[in-house]
């Protein structure tokens, strides 16, 4: 890092003065470019490194650094940034050249408005400040041009810029006025990325764009998308437009917005309380973008925002002057790892809005909706098992571990979500989540260890995942077990989040459990003695047993959640439990009415003792609550909630079905003992629903693929292969004709 970095310093344009509450914050504060000419003479080749607090859009003669957005990691900015390096050889040229950099306030320069009526960025986040960079050119080799009080800096055309209001850009302004350079020198841990960068996807054009009564004009992309937008059109200089944006439409027809308001800023609560953003924020926190235009000609794209819509309603521009819009799509370009095909229309449209509501919450982190855009660990857990078999997700994995333990309190807690943005449900302290959401850090390390072999990662996570554990395991249980969200999401709780979630002391006391267990797992991994681990979890499973066990096999409640969390911890014979857990979904008309924990459990239970059938019933239900309805309004892409009126309509968080669509339908199962996807399990469900499927993963070893189909008689084949050295555990009903391939 030192070489690459040796001689730059931190450049940034003078702060930024938002008032003593920060309520100027809203106003007009032009962004900073900061630029630097040089020459070169000929050179075989160029590299660009560069770490930003905020985001940067850079240009090298004119020229962007390819398909690059957002750049700059949001982390624990205290403990570490991140930086890229870009191969810039074909940028440059023999003469004079140019690299401009405009910075954006990213997650370093937030607004401080009051999430949920709460949490005020500015004061919770560790480090806030003005957008700044650091950057190295290497030509040949060796450093040329470095960040230093040399550059320039001057007013970008962006008045304002935030990563949930959005972008007030001057298109009118060309060159802004010149301002001072700040610089000084390096004292921050750097390391280079270990996530892919954001990157746009295929845009997709407005497809019915209509002009409403008063001249406003509403577009309809008509799929749910998190993107940037693209705007070509006419106008005076001096004009100004409006693009607000929404995930759905309300009664009358036009735009609602309330399930994208940023934390939850402005949506009417119980007994008509309205939720504030604090000292100057909007009444309503709504997506939306506003230009000054400029004469003739103008061209707007987001830089430094995302927007979660499928609709946009333009204010300010002639229908006939709208040349071109599109929403451009962008995301962590994580590499696809899987595919299915099942022959099942609804199924093959569920495996879409899986992919499409996982991949629209995917920005450098796995985030859970676009109104909050934060990283809680529970959803990671829900969705794991998901997301590890269709995702590249090494890089990701190794970036949250990094974010949980840049921010693991004193005492050794977790926080609730990483980076930690001052959110603390029932936690066990200030800065510590709740028991499940702080068991997602040695959770996600142990996935990558299963899918990847990543013993490094292990090894360096191990002394901090046991502070968590030894910290936790020193509470009393009993205390301990109440700070538990529970089964978070059950369609129990429609009518609040708040509401008693399924069984939840139960639940609370499962996931103490589970961290001895994890703690177990590091320790055979690293070949180290036992701790004193196991004796403590057979202990928390034999008092668990007498607290919660019936005599009918029952546990807690009897609910689903209860049966799937006793599976897990091996409390009763895993198939009787799998045989109850099926015959209460039956029982509820085929509803599963677990919460996102419980359900991720239950599909990998009930498909494994032969109840796929049960899974299926769930999944094509008609009535709500139900994935049908759910997707029924035709936005491609899946909401927080079945049943409730606070959901984001843009939220992944029970996409964790897709991990049977591979598990069952496909008959890929990473086996539980496997290091680095050395061990597969292959049981296929034959469905009836469907008479052909097929199925692929991308492993650290290679290529695994099945394929089944039934005949016109009625007679099953089914066929595989698998890398060499893979061990394979084939289970297929008698009667199959099995072909390895």
């Amino acid at each position: 890092m030192m070489g690459i970095f040796s001689r730059a310093q931190w450049i940034s344009g003078p702060d930024y003065d938002y008032g003593p509450d920060d309520a100027l914050y809203y106003g007009d504060h032009r962004n900073h470019v900061l630029s630097r000419a040089f020459a070169l003479g000929a050179c075989d080749s160029a590299v660009l490194h560069i770490a930003v607090l905020g985001y940067a859009d850079v240009r090298v003669n004119g020229w962007s650094l390819g398909n690059v957005e957002l750049l700059g990691d949001w982390t624990n900015y205290n403990k570490l940034v991140t930086y890229r390096s870009f191969d810039v050889t074909e940028l440059v040229h023999r003469g004079e050249n140019e690299i401009a950099i405009e910075l954006g306030n990213g997650w370093y320069n937030p607004s401080p408005l009051t999430l949920f009526g709460k949490y005020n960025l500015r004061e919770r986040l560790s480090e806030i400040g003005t957008p700044a960079v650091l950057t190295a050119l290497a030509v040949d080799e060796k450093e040329v041009i470095v960040s230093d009080e040399s550059w320039s800096c001057h007013e970008g055309q962006l008045l304002f810029n935030n990563i949930y209001l959005g972008e007030r850009r001057d298109l009118s302004c060309e060159g802004g006025v010149s301002l001072p350079v700040r610089a000084w020198e390096n004292d921050r841990v750097l390391e280079p990325a270990t996530v892919e960068p954001c990157r746009r996807f295929e845009p997709i054009e407005g497809a019915d764009i209509r002009e409403l009564p008063g001249g406003s004009i509403l577009v309809d992309f008509h799929v749910l998308e998190t993107g940037m937008i693209d705007l070509d059109f006419t106008a005076h200089a001096g004009d100004e437009a409006t693009i607000r944006y929404a995930e759905e439409l309300g009664p009358d027809g036009l735009p609602s917005y309330e399930s994208s308001y940023a934390g939850l800023v402005g949506m009417t609560a119980t007994e008509g309380f309205r939720i504030s953003g604090g000292p100057g924020a909007p009444e309503l926190a709504v997506q939306q973008d506003r230009i000054i235009c400029t004469e003739g000609k103008n061209r707007f794209t987001n830089v430094f925002t995302l927007h979660s819509c499928r609709y946009a309603l333009i204010e300010g521009i002639d229908r006939t002057h709208l040349e071109r819009i599109a929403l451009v799509p962008v995301h962590t370009d994580l590499p696809a790892t899987g595919a299915v095909s099942t022959g099942n229309g609804f199924y093959d449209s569920l495996v879409d809005a899986a992919l499409r509501t996982k991949l629209n919450n995917i920005h450098g982190l796995w985030e859970d909706c676009a109104r909050e855009r934060l990283g809680y660990g529970g959803d990671m857990i829900a969705l794991a098992a998901s997301n590890f078999m269709v995702f590249g997700c090494e890089g990701l994995a190794r970036k949250t571990a990094r974010d949980f333990r840049n921010d693991q309190t004193e005492a050794g807690g977790m926080p609730e979500t990483a980076p930690f943005v001052g959110i603390g449900s029932n936690g066990t302290a200030y800065g510590e989540g709740p028991l499940l959401w702080q068991l997602a850090y040695p959770h996600i390390v142990l996935r990558a260890y299963q899918f990847y072999g990543c013993r490094d990662l292990v090894e360096e996570e191990w002394p901090h995942v046991k502070r968590l554990v030894d910290y936790l395991l020193g509470w009393d249980p009993e205390e301990l077990a109440a700070r538990c969200l529970g089964d978070h999401g059950s369609v129990l709780t429609k009518e609040s989040f708040k509401s008693g979630t399924p069984d939840k002391e139960l639940v609370g006391w499962c996931s103490i459990a589970r961290f001895a267990r994890a703690a177990i797992r590091f320790e055979e991994i690293l070949g180290l003695p036992d701790s004193g681990y196991a004796a403590r979890f057979e202990e928390l499973r034999a008092e668990i047993i007498r607290r919660f066990a019936h005599e009918d096999g029952s546990f807690g409640d009897g609910t689903q959640t209860s049966i799937a969390f006793a599976a897990d911890l091996g409390l009763a014979d895993e198939g009787d439990l799998a045989d109850a857990l099926a015959e209460k979904i039956r029982e509820r008309d085929g509803i599963l009415a677990t919460g996102i924990f419980g359900t991720t459990i239950a599909f990998d239970l009930l498909h494994r003792h032969g109840h796929s059938d049960v899974i299926e019933t769930w999944l094509a239900r008609e009535e709500t609550p139900s994935f049908k309805a759910m997707l029924s309004s035709g936005n491609r892409a899946l909401a927080e909630q079945f049943e409730t009126n606070l959901s984001s309509y843009n939220h992944a968080m029970f996409s964790s079905y897709l991990q049977w669509f591979y598990q069952g339908l496909g008959g890929i199962r990473i086996a539980d003992d496997a290091v680095g996807a050395d061990k597969l399990e292959l049981r296929p469900h034959f469905s009836i629903l469907t008479d052909a499927v097929s199925c692929s993963l991308s492993t650290c070893k290679g290529e695994v693929s099945t394929r089944w189909s039934r005949a016109a008689d009625g007679s099953l084949s089914f066929s595989y292969s698998a890398p060499v050295g893979i061990e394979v555990r084939l289970q297929v009903p008698e009667g199959v004709e099995v072909q390895k391939l």
